[in-house]
């Protein structure tokens, strides 16, 4: 194994495979041979797993990230923010509808918010450091990755408007598949008479749970604050709900289904044809 300066703790020592996304939270089935999807444009990969890198961190920061990924994972599970807390439900029972939307909202309580923070902000941080091509959309200035590092050596989730985190759930249990962080823009509805704008941000998605990332800077997040939806900005927690069948997340997976069986396919004929 290699020797260098581990990303995280700035020392120097072996490098170890490190998980970009903690491993329980990311397996896949469903439609034949798991893939990848990770960008338009790319070849699709098959993966049973996780992303990881071997040149990111040593054995110590490993230590840190793995003792956070194996709390969060744990507090995921406990509230049902994710698939595989659900046991034996298809469907989440608490989740609020909202009329004439495929949208509802759910709260979480007793959830520790602001550390479910630092978790996800190191899932961030280790898209942001990687080299690794699934995650170039993760394109974060050296300056932002060092105040990521400093907020997960320390557990500190403030300031709650750097990258300000909101949390979307799939309410419906659906195709279990990996997918790769992608750089994304929502349009957001004006209130009150307000005028609409544009968020562009990081989109993450594990295990049935959706994260947004904000971009932008934090003046102008704090123009228009969003309370109890934003991770860590309370005790309790609002989360969005959609169903799976209604999700982005579906037809997506759907469109690059559909283009991994058209690759596979041409490169049959190519074959074929040599």
């Amino acid at each position: 194994m290699a020797s260098g300066i581990c990303k995280l703790t700035g020392e120097f020592g072996k490098y170890v495979d490190s998980h970009l996304l903690p491993k329980a939270l990311t397996k896949a089935g469903g439609l034949g041979v798991p893939f990848t999807q990770s960008g338009m444009g790319r070849r699709p990969s098959t993966r049973h797993s996780s992303w990881y890198d071997n040149r990111l961190v040593t054995q110590a920061g490993e230590d840190i990230l793995a003792k956070l990924d194996d709390w969060a994972i744990k507090e995921l599970r406990k509230a049902r923010l994710v698939w595989s807390g659900w046991g034996p439900m298809t469907k989440l029972t608490d989740a609020r509808a909202i009329p004439w939307t495929e949208w509802g909202t759910r709260t979480v309580k007793g959830v520790d918010a602001r550390r479910l923070r630092v978790f996800m902000l190191s899932l961030l941080w280790r898209a942001g450091a990687t080299t690794r091509e699934e995650f170039s959309d993760v394109d974060i200035s050296p300056e932002d990755l060092r105040t990521l590092r400093r907020m997960i050596l320390e557990g500190d989730p403030d300031p709650i408007d750097f990258y300000q985190t909101q949390l979307i759930q799939l309410s419906t249990m659906g195709m279990e598949h990996n997918h790769s962080p992608i750089a994304m823009t929502k349009n957001v509805s004006g209130v009150e008479g307000n005028p609409g704008y544009e968020v562009p941000h990081f989109r993450f998605y594990f295990d049935g749970l959706i994260v947004h990332f904000d971009r932008r800077n934090i003046e102008e997040i704090r123009k228009r604050p969003l309370g109890e939806i934003v991770l860590g900005y309370g005790d309790e927690l609002i989360v969005t709900t959609v169903t799976y069948e209604d999700s982005f997340q579906r037809k997506n997976l759907e469109f690059v289904q559909a283009g991994a069986d058209l690759w596979m396919g041409n490169r049959t004929r190519t074959k074929k044809l040599d």
